[in-house]
C-alpha cells in the first residue's frame, strides 16, 4: 500500500468519516513525535465518533504488553459502536517472535477494529516491517526543515486560539529549537502567561521562555573553540542540570556546529545579512553572534567536531559505559586550541586510545 503524506492522511480520514469506512490497519512512524501524536489523536477521535469511546479504545506500549493481549483487543467486537481503536506504541521494540504472532493481523486485518501501530526509527529492510508497509495505511512523519519551523509555530499557536508576531516566532525558534513537542509546551506556557490576551508579542517570549539552554549551548561551543576544557565541562554540567540527557546534548551541540559550518561557508562566499541567515537557516537578528563565533573555528575543526559528535552519539546509544565518560571524551577530542590541531601529547593520545570509538 503506498505511503501517504501527513496532509493526505487527514484528507483520507475526513472522507472515512463521511463514508464510515475506516482502514483496519494504520502504521505511523518517523522522528517527529508531535506530528505522530496529533495524527493518532485525530484518527482516534474520528474513528470513535458517535460510539461509546471509553469502552472501545485500548492503548499499549510494545515493551510492556503481551502480544496475545493485543491480539485479543483487536479481535474483540466493539461495544455499542461500529468499531474499536487499538493503539500499539514503540513497535520497534517488538521481538521477532512477537512480530510473527501479530502477522496474521496484518495479512487478514479485523474490519471491526482500527489497529494503529506507532514506531520511531525503523529498519525497512526487515521482513515484518516490509509486510506492515505493504498491508497498512502508512504515514512517515519527518522532522520539519529549519525553514518550515516558523510556519509550524504559527500553526500551533492558531490551534490554541493565539496569534503571534513574526519577531516573536523568530525568537521562540531561536530559544526552543525545532522540536515541535517542546515548541508546543512553551506555547502552552505563553498562553497562560499572556492571558487574557491572545496575541503573543516579542517581549512575551523574551520574558516567559527560558534562555538557559540556548545560552549554555552557545557558551559551550565558545569554550570548546577557545580550548577552555574547564569552561566546557561546566557548561555540560549545566545542560545536564536542565534535564537534558546525554544524547540530547550531543544533538544540540551538533546542530550548533552545523550552523557555524554553514556560516563559515557563507562568509567564504562573501554572503552577508539576509542571504547569510537564509543559508544557515537562522533568524537574521542572530547572524552577527554566529558569525563572531564561527571565526574562532577553522572548517577543518568544524568537520572534525561533527565526526566526533557522530561517533559519540553512536557510542551513547550502544555502549555499556556511562554517558558521562563519552561526553568527557568528546571534550578531550575537540576542545583543543587551534595551534595544536592535529597534535597531541602522549598523555592525550593515551586517553583517546582508552576511549577510542
Amino acid at each position: 500500500m503506498p505511503n501517504l503524506e501527513p496532509q493526505q492522511l487527514y484528507s483520507q480520514v475526513e472522507k472515512s468519516i463521511e463514508a464510515q469506512t475506516f482502514k483496519p490497519l494504520y502504521f505511523f512512524f518517523g522522528e517527529e513525535p508531535y506530528l505522530i501524536q496529533q495524527a493518532v489523536q485525530y484518527l482516534k477521535v474520528c474513528a470513535l465518533a458517535g460510539g461509546a469511546a471509553d469502552f472501545n479504545f485500548s492503548s499499549f506500549y510494545a515493551a510492556d504488553v503481551s502480544v496475545s493481549q493485543v491480539r485479543d483487543e483487536v479481535e474483540t467486537l466493539p461495544m455499542m459502536a461500529p468499531r474499536r481503536v487499538i493503539l500499539l506504541r514503540e513497535v520497534q521494540d517488538l521481538t521477532e517472535k512477537e512480530w510473527q504472532e501479530l502477522e496474521t493481523l496484518f495479512t487478514t486485518p479485523v474490519d471491526s477494529s482500527v489497529f494503529i501501530l506507532v514506531g520511531s526509527k525503523i529498519d525497512k529492510r526487515k521482513k515484518f516491517f516490509k509486510i506492515l508497509l505493504e498491508q497498512a495505511q502508512t504515514v512517515e512523519f519527518k522532522k520539519p526543515f529549519e525553514n518550515q519551523v516558523s510556519g509550524w509555530i504559527r500553526h500551533i499557536c492558531k490551534g490554541h486560539a493565539l496569534g503571534i508576531s513574526d519577531e516573536a516566532i523568530q525568537l521562540l525558534h531561536r530559544l526552543v529549537g525545532s522540536q515541535l513537542t517542546e515548541i508546543e509546551a512553551e506555547i502552552r506556557k505563553l498562553a497562560d502567561f499572556i492571558s487574557p490576551k491572545t496575541e503573543i508579542a516579542l517581549e512575551d517570549v523574551a520574558q516567559c521562555v527560558s534562555k538557559k539552554r540556548e545560552e549554555n549551548v552557545f557558551d559551550l561551543c565558545e569554550s570548546i573553540a577557545n580550548g577552555d576544557r574547564v569552561g566546557a565541562l561546566e557548561q555540560l554540567v549545566q545542560l545536564l542540570d536542565q534535564g537534558q540527557n546525554e544524547v540530547g546534548i550531543v544533538s544540540l551541540i551538533s546542530r550548533h556546529i552545523r550552523i557555524l559550518q554553514l556560516i563559515r561557508q557563507g562568509l567564504d562566499q562573501n554572503l552577508t545579512g539576509q542571504k547569510l541567515a537564509a543559508l544557515a537557516q537562522v533568524p537574521p537578528y542572530y547572524v552577527q553572534d554566529y558569525t563572531r563565533q564561527s571565526r574562532k573555528w577553522t572548517m577543518r575543526r568544524l568537520e572534525q567536531a561533527l565526526l566526533v559528535l557522530a561517533e559519540t552519539d553512536k557510542a551513547l546509544k550502544s555502549s555499556p559505559l556511562s554517558g558521562h565518560i563519552w561526553l568527557e571524551n568528546l571534550i578531550l577530542k575537540i576542545c583543543a586550541p587551534q595551534n595544536t590541531l592535529g597534535a597531541s601529547s602522549e598523555r592525550q593520545e593515551a586517553t583517546e586510545s582508552r576511549f577510542s570509538f
